[in-house]
């Protein structure tokens, strides 16, 4: 385990496994660090993980309830990096990919960055449907985190009842409804962030998936065309998920970006 304290005191966990260059994880939303579990083997085979659980979740601690923001939850992801070898390289997905972002714009350093789809608002709309937001909102204040899980999957990652009926009953499935209650404020600081533009002191790389959703097709795009110098690669036939999909694909793009 390593554990760090972020700059407004809270206690951030990760677990650690695997040989060789430090690899931090930054998961998305609704997840916690086993969201990377199906890939976790593979990697940890060329790299030393550092799988982190972000701050409300797991390991990590939930910080002041008052002052959520996204700018803490990059606070976070530069407070494990100051934490290890200046060598160390990065993987994020989703909303972890925008916290990425924010942490290497702000001074966080690493010797490279991997972002797979990072979640967040554009011009053209929000990455969080706001009907949807409202919806969510509505059952956690009634105390149903699986409906609010149920109408993220749904209605923001656009998934039809066949393929969300497997989930339940699954113990990443009883994860995600525990970590429930971060969702809506994660959505409204999703929806507002936008990269900033220029250097971020690494080379960066974005990863999208050819069958993801419009909103996060244009917010990987945006994010690649904020960061000079970016690359982008597409994954064909995969969407929001191909860790779980193709999770070959997904680990030898990882390593041959990462291991470049």
């Amino acid at each position: 385990m390593l554990e760090v304290t972020s700059a407004d005191g809270t206690r951030i966990g990760c677990e650690v496994d695997g040989t060789g260059p430090a690899l931090l994880l930054v998961h998305g939303s609704t997840a916690d660090r086993h969201r990377w579990s199906t890939v976790r083997a593979a990697l940890a085979e060329r790299f030393t993980l550092v799988l982190m659980d972000r701050r409300g979740r797991g390991l990590s601690g939930e910080g002041p309830g008052e002052g959520y923001a996204l700018a803490r939850e990059a606070e976070d992801v530069a407070a494990v990096l100051a934490a290890l070898d200046p060598g160390a390289l990065v993987l994020a997905h989703s909303y972890g990919g925008s916290c990425a972002l924010e942490a290497a714009a702000t001074g966080a350093r690493a010797a490279r960055l991997l972002v797979y789809e990072p979640a967040f608002g554009t011009p053209e709309g929000p990455v969080f449907p706001l009907a949807a937001l409202a919806a969510v909102e509505a059952a956690l204040a009634r105390g149903d985190r699986e409906a609010a899980l149920e109408l993220f999957f749904a209605d923001v990652l656009l998934l039809d009842e066949a393929a969300i009926a497997p989930m339940r009953g699954t113990a990443e499935w009883q994860a995600r409804v525990a970590v429930a209650p971060t969702l809506a404020r994660e959505a409204r600081a999703a929806n507002a962030f936008r990269p900033r533009a220029g250097e971020v002191g690494m080379p960066v790389r974005f990863l999208l998936g050819t069958e993801t959703t419009p909103p996060l097709a244009r917010a990987a795009r945006a994010a690649h065309a904020a960061v000079p110098g970016s690359s982008l690669r597409e994954l064909p036939g995969h969407g929001h998920a191909a860790m779980d999909t193709g999770p070959d694909l997904f680990v030898a793009e990882v390593a041959a970006w990462l291991s470049g």
